[in-house]
This record gives structure tokens, C-alpha cells and sequence, in this order.
């Protein structure tokens, strides 16, 4: 798939937005888009989780620990920036 001038611009502001969600005290798993899930997902497994209304929570220094990851190694999975 080739890249457009539309996707060169998203890719920034999507990876802002994981860096945003990083201020809150705990990320639920729906807070981040479709896209970005299989990966924290993968990364999370084995980990120790709270639900939270019914939703999973990932505490935030584990969400910090998959940006770290993210800067470091990039994701697991090839992203579809739509």
C-alpha cells in the first residue's frame, strides 16, 4: 500500500494520541483505536489486569512499559493508518 501525504500526517497524530492516554491514571483497552489493540494486547499477555464496568484496564505504568516498547522496537504488527 503506498503512502499518501494524508497518511504522512496521520501517523504522528495517532502516536500523540497513545502518548496522551499515558496521563491517565489507567487505560481501558477501548480507549486506544482498533488499530493499535493486537499490539498492547500481545504485549500484555501474562500480565496482571483489573476489569473495570466490564472493561479491561491497563494500569499505567504497564501502558508506559508498551510505549517504551513502541519507541524502542516499533509494533508487532503492521499498522493500517487509515
Amino acid at each position: 500500500m503506498a503512502l499518501t501525504m494524508h497518511n504522512l500526517t496521520i501517523i504522528p497524530e495517532r502516536i500523540a494520541a497513545l502518548q496522551r492516554l499515558s496521563n491517565k491514571d489507567a487505560v481501558y483497552l477501548g480507549d486506544l483505536r482498533k488499530e493499535f489493540r493486537q499490539d498492547l494486547q500481545n504485549f500484555i499477555v501474562g500480565e496482571t489486569l483489573t476489569m473495570r464496568n466490564g472493561q479491561l484496564v491497563i494500569g499505567n505504568n504497564l501502558y508506559k512499559q508498551w510505549l517504551n516498547k513502541i519507541r524502542t522496537k516499533g509494533f508487532d504488527y503492521e499498522i493500517d493508518f487509515k
